[in-house]
């Protein structure tokens, strides 16, 4: 059970009763017995979940977030890779002349996926998915997975959301100066993605994406339930 200051949550499946496994910081749980998620609150709510590049045996599901999205620009400037400086007596620049280019702004959906275990990476790793084409697959019939280690809640979710919305910016094709933006979230669910543990990280099935053990705070933890799991 999950102590709160004011009561305490039984951490049960709603759908079929179960114990619902996690660690000790664990706000999103997994029943391996009928597949249903639960995040954790005031009360136990569902969220949908999905699995993604599930691999080979030896894969390791983490949870992620996927956050759907509209992102609304309200400016957003950017500038040249270099602009000369003037020469003479003291006078302000133009935006023109220091090379800067104001955006049309405007609102596009889009869909975010980050970590929502605890690491130190999370806004990098949100950025290098982004690219990235995650579709779900069909799980088969009966069979139990384990999914360990999701301790970023919704609401904070929501707030990454914004930050990797900006670090997408940033990490465009010109050079960014300044951006004012807002999200507007439409829908939120997980993600268990398959990853393969290597030498010294978590890489991320069929892509070149690979998590630091040392950048993720319950690793060890995380990688001993899912092999205690399968055995």
């Amino acid at each position: 059970m999950r102590r709160n200051i004011s009561k305490l949550t039984l951490l049960r499946c709603s759908n079929c009763g179960s114990d619902l496994r996690g660690l000790s910081t664990d706000v999103i749980f997994y029943c391996s017995e009928c597949g249903r998620c639960w995040i954790s609150g005031e009360r136990l709510s569902p969220v949908s979940i999905e699995f993604v590049r599930m691999g080979d045996s030896d894969s390791v599901f983490l949870p992620f977030w996927k956050i759907d999205a509209s992102v609304n620009i309200r400016n957003r400037i950017s500038r040249k890779k270099s602009s000369a400086s003037g020469v003479g007596r003291f006078r302000e620049f133009t935006g023109t002349e220091r090379g800067l280019t104001e955006s049309d702004a405007g609102s596009k959906k889009d869909r975010f996926i980050f970590p929502a275990f605890s690491t130190n990476l999370v806004l990098s790793t949100g950025v290098r998915m982004h690219s990235e084409n995650f579709l779900p697959e069909k799980t088969e019939h009966g069979k139990r997975f384990s999914v360990i280690g999701g301790s970023v809640g919704r609401d904070d979710a929501v707030l990454l959301t914004r930050a990797v919305a900006v670090g997408v910016e940033v990490n465009r094709a010109d050079y960014l100066a300044s951006v004012d933006l807002d999200i507007e979230v439409h829908a939120a669910g997980i993600y268990a993605i398959g990853c393969t543990p290597e030498k010294n990280v978590l890489k991320i099935n069929g892509s070149e994406i690979g998590i630091l053990y040392a950048a993720i705070n319950d690793s060890d933890e995380i990688i001993k339930q899912n092999q205690d799991f399968s055995d």
